[in-house]
């Protein structure tokens, strides 16, 4: 996905000669393009015959390219640039693995030839093209490329193929107010300190840069792929511009998808590189006797009660302006009562859609919890 001044770099792309596009030539002549013409009718099981070894060949024979480049990319520091040939070559060879190395191969073939799928090249030189959506994107396509949500695959595809130009801002018309939210409601960043176990003034200076940094997308393209926000591995955190109508619902959507994120951001301050990111793990927790290892979802679950799929307005008002002292367990006991029922004016986080005269916020969820699986 590109925001709206980044055409322009993409019509500069357009040349553009390196390992990695060299082996996508032949991922869509050999595989791509091939697949789109097949007869409709042809089984799953015919598909993965047909290009089954067609795609262990092509890695076979760009492995020797590409892995020195990718191995390069994935031990970059966080901080640095990424270097374009790297980048390509990385998110080639996930792509041709992903592929090779999934049991599901024949429907992800089949997602691919129902989808009429052959634009790996243009998608791969908007990825490169995009600026402040880089991070998203590259992140985007690594988990993308993953084929583990199989039941959406189809969509995920649509959201690759489509050039949706989204508005983008920053976060300075909330910072302040945020940073108030979070002196009356110390137990959200002591949680945070934990994650990280840094002092206070370093654990300030990083929160600081983090929200300095966040980009507010508008719904397009969080909610192609379903999500309201994401960290990405580089730890630059998007999120989903709500505009719902009703202002302080809005912002406390925004703070509360930002909460989650922040977790995710505070798990991964140590990292160095890419591929240390990558490999980020949250302890598992045991939580009503269900196991949990993924930072977002167990602060959501610790300190609201559960996972919740709306925000009624009593509650965003309790969220927003509440200087009580409670502990946690009384907090998430108190807020999970309040939200328990939609009312006549709530937000959709359904976890996105604003349905018609009720101001509602659903949540879509986290990027990164739809990837292990929490939906």
């Amino acid at each position: 996905m590109l925001a709206k001044n980044d055409f322009q770099n993409l019509s500069m792309l357009e040349n553009l000669n390196t390992p990695g596009l060299n082996a996508v030539k032949l991922i869509e002549d050999k595989v791509l393009i091939p697949l789109k013409r097949l007869d409709p009718s042809t089984s799953t099981s015919d598909l993965k015959k047909i290009f089954g070894k067609k795609l262990k060949k092509i890695l076979e024979r760009v492995s020797p390219d590409l892995e020195p480049l990718s191995l390069r990319f994935w031990n970059r520091p966080l901080e640095d640039p990424v270097i374009t040939e790297e980048v390509l070559a990385a998110l080639v060879l996930k792509f041709l693995s992903g592929m090779c190395n999934s049991v599901q191969l024949e429907e992800i073939l089949y997602c691919f030839q129902f989808s009429r799928f052959e634009e790996l090249a243009d998608i791969l030189k908007r990825i490169i093209a995009s600026k402040e959506l880089k991070s998203f994107n590259i992140s985007g396509f690594i988990l993308f490329t993953d084929f583990k949500y199989i039941r959406t695959l189809g969509s995920e595809i649509t959201f690759w193929r489509i050039s949706v130009a989204s508005e983008i801002k920053n976060f300075d018309d909330y910072f302040d107010d945020f940073m108030k939210f979070l002196s009356n409601n110390s137990l959200f960043t002591e949680h945070m300190k934990n994650i990280c176990h840094f002092d206070e003034n370093t654990f300030n200076l990083l929160l600081n840069f983090a929200l300095r940094n966040i980009i507010l997308m508008h719904k397009q393209v969080l909610e192609l792929y379903g999500a309201d926000g994401f960290t990405s591995y580089d730890r630059k955190i998007y999120l989903k511009f709500f505009k719902t109508g009703y202002p302080v619902m809005d912002r406390a959507a925004i703070f509360y998808v930002l909460l989650h994120e922040l977790c995710h951001y505070f798990r991964r301050i140590s990292c160095i590189t890419w591929e240390d990111s990558r490999n980020c793990s949250t302890p598992e927790k045991i939580i009503d006797n269900i196991p949990i290892n993924e930072a977002g979802n167990i602060f959501e679950i610790e300190f609201f009660g559960k996972r919740h799929k709306f925000l009624n307005e009593k509650a965003c008002d309790f969220f927003l302006s509440s200087t009580e002292t409670l502990s946690r367990k009384d907090y998430s006991k108190k807020f999970a009562s309040i939200n328990k029922i939609r009312g006549n004016v709530y937000v959709p986080l359904m976890r996105g859609i604003c349905l018609s005269n009720k101001g509602v916020v659903e949540l879509s969820g986290c990027l990164i919890s739809r990837y292990r699986g929490y939906s």
